[in-house]
């Protein structure tokens, strides 16, 4: 039987409880919150299984990995998952293969209580909830039994969680089955849920309402500073960044709160034994700027042919870069180290947990954190002038426009701070009683070739209206009209590629995540009257949401394209289209309909 002289040597993984046929182990949380295997000894029979199971005892050392890993920077183009991704969003689209291939997906979700859970299922829809980082520790028990018998069924299954869980896997298994892919990530450490519930449990009482959605690595403050952000059943919103978060703040300056053997790590020695390692590709600015966008870039380890095998058939969906595992590693620490101890305030911060507030905690124990929320809140100002400065150059006009439209004209109508971003070579042009409504950000005159002197354009022509509701971005080249007394409306968290040309009469309305290629044209007006009865020179164009519009496709006025609906390049579209259908040629036709893309 286990016997556990200190605690340093569990990490937690609940595979001894699986493997137990007599149901002689059950773990019990210490008064830090982490569960520990107890036996009843009455019903062990010492066969010895749950020791032979451990991956503290012994690591997984017969899974076989290449020695040195092939390593990518890489992001999903699917905009939406990217931006609710920790990093780049490449699991969920590693996942979404296998849940073309049938497969059951494992990972970490969230519990009605706060707490999380490891799942394994076939059900896609679920696969939001897997998505993003969970920054405490999983609870797995059932998981290895579970997976084992769908291998054993002959069901593919892609299981994704820490390097500790993934090699407790193989040892439960005792084999690499053909049918199983593995991932795992960075482990910076997990956890406590004890004091995870704590935060929750001040921030619940602090807005008054039951927290119903957690995202961990929000990014509306960017990647590189992201955030945590809860939702709460009232409509209220909490969201601070990593240096004003309060558990953030004692995870990541103090260390304070995580397991007690992630301070002495087994599990970060190379190669690793999961098929593919993940993490977010910290420094990837500096080693190529295109690379990153403030959005997420993920670390993509390759350790093994079936990763590989799995990772070649995303290439297509994604933009990805090989770098040496030296370069990737500059930027991760905790690829090759184990947290540091702080001996002086963790017992103490344990001690009063039951009967302090996190907020009191905080306060307490790490008051002003490493002194980087202080220091980020005087550099703040100058890195975003110095991010304006590399973006807009030395261009007076540009700097004109910058300040003209963000600060000055009573014709924007502002829902953020600093709505507009207008890059080098862009013009704006507004002209009387038009109004310019951003609620969020846009992006206009974005340039794939950073030198590129492409000029884009946006005039609003008389009492004409462009509203845009969440972040969008208008390439470089493109053209964007809105006639006397139009209006169009962006949805956003979508983009037009270089070249675009947006004529606007009457009304166009966007919808939200669509991707329009190069050098599209959409036009709600004719600009000439066609002397006849009944003919209008305009009329209104909707666009549905996740709506694919292929390279110089053409898309004329008085037109509805369903959501999910897909543009072949090159198509004129002068009819309807119906929701996830395929229109192609000149007219658009259906070619294909009930298709869904990625």
């Amino acid at each position: 039987m286990i016997v556990l002289k200190d605690k340093i040597d569990c990490c937690g993984c609940n595979a001894c409880g699986d493997i137990c046929l007599h149901g002689a182990i059950s773990f019990k949380a210490d008064h830090e919150g982490f569960w520990y295997p107890e036996i009843d000894k009455a019903a062990c029979v010492d066969c010895g299984l749950c020791e032979r199971v451990c991956p503290v005892i012994s690591p997984a050392d017969f899974i076989e990995r290449y020695e040195k890993p092939a390593v990518y920077a890489a992001y999903t183009k699917d905009e939406a998952v990217r931006l609710d991704s920790t990093s780049g969003g490449i699991h969920s689209m590693l996942a979404n293969k296998m849940f073309d291939r049938e497969a059951f997906v494992g990972g970490a979700v969230y519990n009605e209580d706060h707490t999380v859970s490891q799942i394994i299922t076939d059900q896609r829809e679920r696969l939001p909830e897997i998505r993003s980082s969970k920054y405490l520790q999983s609870n797995a028990e059932s998981v290895y039994r579970n997976i084992r018998a769908r291998l054993k069924n002959g069901k593919n299954v892609f299981f994704c969680g820490t390097p500790c869980q993934v090699q407790a896997l193989y040892k439960f298994l005792g084999k690499d089955y053909d049918n199983l892919i593995t991932a795992d990530f960075i482990c910076r450490g997990v956890n406590s849920p004890k004091v995870f519930l704590s935060y929750m449990e001040m921030l619940e009482k602090k807005y008054g309402s039951r927290a119903t959605d957690i995202k961990f690595k929000s990014k509306e403050k960017g990647w590189h500073n992201f955030s945590i952000r809860v939702k709460f059943e009232n409509g209220k919103v909490y969201c601070k960044d990593r240096w004003h978060d309060l558990f953030f703040i004692g995870y990541l300056q103090y260390n304070d709160f995580v397991r007690p053997s992630c301070y002495n790590c087994k599990f970060k020695s190379f190669p690793q034994k999961a098929d593919i390692t993940l993490a977010d590709f910290w420094g990837i600015e500096k080693l190529d700027p295109a690379m990153d966008q403030d959005k997420g870039t993920s670390m993509v380890m390759i350790n093994s042919d079936k990763g590989a095998a799995l990772f070649e058939t995303i290439k297509g969906d994604i933009v990805w870069k090989q770098f040496p595992q030296e370069q990737a590693a500059i930027g991760n620490p905790a690829m090759n180290s184990s947290l540091e101890k702080r001996f002086d305030t963790r017992e103490p911060f344990f001690n009063d947990l039951d009967s302090m507030s996190f907020d009191k905690l905080a306060l307490k124990y790490f008051p002003n954190g490493n002194g980087r929320p202080k220091l980020n809140k005087m550099m703040n100002p100058l890195r975003k002038a110095m991010k304006r400065v590399s973006e807009l150059g030395l261009s007076l006009p540009s700097w004109a426009t910058f300040i003209k439209y963000n600060f000055l004209s009573s014709q924007v109508k502002k829902g953020v701070k600093t709505p507009l971003m207008n890059l080098k070579h862009t013009v704006v042009q507004l002209d009387e009683g038009a109004q310019l409504i951003l609620k969020n950000r846009l992006r206009i005159g974005e340039k794939q070739v950073r030198k590129s002197r492409m000029e884009t354009r946006l005039l609003l022509e008389k009492n004409a209206t462009m509203q845009v509701d969440k972040p969008f971005t208008v390439f470089a080249g493109s053209y964007i009209r809105v006639i006397s007394g139009g209006t169009l409306v962006l949805k956003g968290n979508g983009f037009l590629n270089e070249n675009c040309q947006i004529t606007c009469g009457d009304r166009i309305e966007i919808g939200e995540n669509c991707f329009i290629g190069r050098d599209v044209i959409i036009r709600s007006y004719d600009a000439h009257q066609i002397e006849k009865d009944g003919y209008q020179v305009a009329a209104p164009i909707k666009i549905g949401d996740h709506v694919w519009i292929g390279q110089r496709a053409m898309i004329l006025k008085g037109v509805t394209i369903g959501d999910g609906a897909v543009i072949a390049a090159g198509a004129v579209v002068t009819k309807d289209v119906p929701a996830h259908a395929v229109v192609a040629g000149v007219p658009a036709k259906v070619v294909e309909e009930n298709i869904e893309w990625n």
